[in-house]
């Protein structure tokens, strides 16, 4: 398994946020984390990446438990982050913001394959090698968006954590986006999706994970999902 979290306990001062939040990610997996706003799903990744230290439970990747590591630690390893936020660089072009996502490893060697190099990304992204010198204040949400992903990719991530990207999106951008994270993962990067957007998620994910407050309240295929009516209407719908 390439990810483990069990039990996970994460608290914001006495406020309790996480309650023995468990889920897996195996190699290559795209699972989508769901569930109404307020449920603790940007903790859970927050807790990953150590952005946010858990009180009780652990984090194991590849084997290696990093519970609490500081988040360069968790890149280090192999877990890239993308933001709700986004957190691009705006004074800076859209050239050096993918550069300051490089971590060290494998992208010294241009011709692997398996490397994500600027070249690379501009292939996914090629909006963005229109704008290679443009400030990032100067792109526009779903560029933005694209950016915060290509960034994150220039570390090589195994694994990518990838919060809200399709929030305020126009619906061109938002299937562009999907389409992105479709590819990035038929690359061989693992995905966990937090995403408000039920077809998208459903179109993307092998596996859903549903929240309730501070809880995982099911787990499942989506197929398994769209057969549950109850689990639905007690997770999802509003």
């Amino acid at each position: 398994m390439l990810l483990e979290v069990k039990d996970l306990n994460t608290f914001y001062g006495i406020s309790h946020v996480l309650q023995g939040v468990s889920l897996n990610i195996a190699e290559g997996e795209l699972v989508a984390l769901l569930g109404r706003n307020g449920m603790g799903k940007s903790t859970t990744l927050k807790s990953i990446m150590g952005l946010v230290s858990p009180q009780s439970g652990s984090v194991v990747f590849e084997g290696k438990d990093i519970t609490g590591c500081h988040p360069y630690k968790s890149a280090r390893a192999g877990i890239g982050y993308v933001p709700e936020e986004r957190r691009i660089f705006p004074e800076l072009s859209v050239m050096d913001n993918l550069f300051l996502g490089i971590k060290g490893g494998r992208i010294s060697d241009n011709n692997d394959p398996h490397v994500w190099t600027y070249e690379r990304i501009f292939k996914h992204f090629p909006m963005l090698k229109e704008r290679a010198d443009q400030k990032g204040k100067f792109l526009s949400g779903g560029e933005q968006q694209m950016l915060a992903i290509g960034r994150s990719l220039m570390g090589n991530p195994k694994l990518l954590l990838v919060d809200e990207p399709t929030e305020g999106l126009a619906p061109l951008m938002v299937k562009e986006v999907r389409n992105v994270l479709a590819d990035i993962n038929k690359a061989g990067v693992s995905i966990l999706l937090v995403e408000h957007n039920l077809n998208v998620a459903l179109s993307l994910a092998s596996r859903i994970y549903l929240m309730g407050k501070a809880h995982i309240g099911f787990e499942g295929t989506v197929e398994e999902l769209k057969c549950d009516d109850e689990a639905r209407q007690k997770y999802l719908e509003v």
